[in-house]
């Protein structure tokens, strides 16, 4: 009778054992919803995120420099001449690079 039982190929806790690795394989590795998915969309979510942010800096700096320069006629004009060269009648422009 034990002659028998040494015949099989898998035991009991060797088949648990296979099957508790085969079933983590195909969890963690080829499921739709793997690790490695999962880690780039992590990764995807901090980029995303950090642009996020940088964006909202950006508008915040534009919408004080669009104030500014609804607003305030000295530095509308100091902008116009600076990023512009616009110059007022009698004048010459020097640009020096």
């Amino acid at each position: 009778m034990k002659e028998k039982k040494k015949d099989k190929v898998l035991t009991n806790w060797q088949l648990v054992l296979l099957s508790t690795i085969v079933f983590l394989l195909l969890i963690f590795f080829f499921d739709s919803n793997n690790i490695r998915y999962k880690r780039s969309l992590d990764n995807r979510f901090k980029e995303l995120s950090h642009k996020r942010d940088s964006l909202r800096e950006q508008i915040e700096r534009d919408s004080i420099m669009i104030y500014r320069l609804k607003t305030d006629n000295r530095f509308l004009e100091r902008y116009a001449r600076e990023h512009y060269y616009m110059k007022r009648e009698n004048e010459d422009l020097f640009v020096v690079k």
